[in-house]
């Protein structure tokens, strides 16, 4: 039977109804696409901070590989001679001596003219003038070494309103090795400070870092960096000379006094040496006292300088007697050399804690002492009267060195660091006669940050 063309139409429909379908857009879920914006969010974020984090740990590292800075150099001044002694053999003079000596002869007799000349010379007020001019000189080329040094810290009055106060004293540039600037300066006036400012004779500024601070002498070298300064300002400053003083005789000689003598900023003021090497009872030390005819003020900080522009004292009248309050003292270079150093380095120094003498030639003859370091006092807990050393014990042997003098000693002791365990060997005076002991002692420090 033919098929109905129309029953073919409708069976081929049917054949293809199942591939019939209609196209609908997915529906976005916000919910769901916040949650992974969060999320890559956060991970950015904390990928982020871990990568500052590494860079801020690690730049400093690949800094010093690729980029090495030197390392800075040890602060260290030329030992001093000591003054020269004639031998017996060099008293006598050998023939050329005595043919220069006639040679000189008539030179001394033209000088003996010359001497009669200037004797005769009548000075007024303008050769006063002059002179004073030449000493205005010497004291234009220190004043490049002399820095003013501001410590600021917070307080509070009754009322728990806070203010900042601030306090200057006069500091001395006593080193520079390419890298920082060594300043000394009186502790006193910096060791509480929230900050420690510095400036230059040319008005420029810079901060400062406490290098270390010396509890006997209470002097304290701060540390400046160069890279805080213009080259103007590098070129303008410069370390000061450090002179001598103990070489001859420092009494009598002409001394300036430059810094704050009269608790001003910036003050000079002129005298002579009255006295010289005066011992000075501090402890572990063998500093000498310089004193002058300058009257100042009690608070007066800065240097003594000779006439060639050398320091030989840093100005510390808090040693002074009752009756020369207002005297410039200072104590002097040539022994605060070594401290000045160990300072500069950030070299902690050995502390026993004794007071003492060299026992006397005479009295080693007359009353039978021992040669050595007489002791005269111990302080109260210290690591000597810990040990048991007393007052009147004889210092005469220092890990195996002998020692014949208290200068001797306090050099043997400056060789020393802290929690070093020391032997000394000491003579005490028994009821007839001198005994010999041993004793060991645990050095301490000090020095403070």
């Amino acid at each position: 039977m033919p098929l109905n063309p129309e029953d073919n139409k409708n069976e081929n429909l049917a054949n293809t109804d199942f591939i019939s379908e209609k196209i609908k857009q997915r529906p976005i879920n916000r919910k769901k696409l916040l949650r992974r914006t969060v999320i890559t969010v956060s991970l950015a974020v904390i990928f982020g901070m871990v990568a500052c984090l590494t860079f801020l740990i690690l730049q400093p590292v690949f800094s010093d590989k690729l980029y090495p800075e030197n390392e800075p150099e040890m602060i260290s001044f030329p030992e001093e001679k000591p003054s020269e002694e004639l031998t017996p053999e060099e008293m006598f003079a050998d023939d050329n001596q005595i043919a220069a000596s006639e040679a000189l002869s008539l030179e001394e007799s033209q000088k003996d003219q010359i001497d009669q000349a200037i004797a005769s010379y009548s000075f007024d007020a303008y050769d006063y003038e002059k002179m004073i001019t030449s000493l205005r000189k010497v004291t234009t080329q220190v004043e490049k070494n002399i820095v003013k040094v501001t410590a600021i810290s917070s307080d509070s009055n009754w009322f728990t309103d806070s203010y900042e106060t601030k306090g200057s004293t006069s500091g001395l540039i006593v080193a520079d090795n390419g890298t920082n600037l060594y300043v000394l300066v009186p502790s006193a006036s910096v060791s509480d400070a929230e900050s420690i400012g510095v400036t230059f004779c040319d008005g420029a500024t810079a901060t400062a870092e406490i290098s270390l601070i010396d509890t006997i002498t209470g002097q304290c070298v701060l540390t400046v960096r160069r890279t805080q300064l213009a080259e103007g300002t590098r070129q303008t400053i410069s370390p000061a000379e450090l002179g001598s003083s103990s070489a001859g005789s420092l009494t009598g000689s002409p001394v300036i006094a430059v810094g704050s003598p009269i608790g001003i900023q910036d003050s000079i003021a002129y005298g002579i040496v009255t006295s010289e090497k005066s011992p000075m009872n501090l402890v572990d030390s063998c500093y000498k006292l310089i004193t002058t005819d300058i009257y100042g003020s009690s608070d007066a900080t800065g240097v003594l300088i000779n006439l060639k522009g050398q320091v030989i004292g840093i100005i510390d009248t808090s040693h002074n007697s009752t009756g020369m309050s207002n005297q410039i003292c200072g104590i002097g270079i040539t022994e605060l050399k070594p401290l000045i150093e160990d300072l500069s380095n950030a070299r902690p120094r050995p502390y026993l804690g004794i007071h003492g003498a060299t026992v006397p030639l005479d009295m080693q003859n007359t009353q039978n002492l021992p040669s050595g370091a007489y002791i005269s006092s111990t302080e109260m807990g210290s690591p000597a009267m810990r040990a048991g050393l007393q007052s009147g014990d004889i210092i005469t042997s220092f890990n195996g060195y002998d020692i014949n003098t208290y200068d001797h000693l306090i050099t043997r002791l400056a060789s020393c660091s802290p929690d070093d365990v020391i032997s000394i060997t000491i003579m005490r005076q028994a009821p007839n006669e001198y005994i010999e002991l041993e004793i060991e002692a645990t050095m301490s420090s000090s020095t403070t940050k």
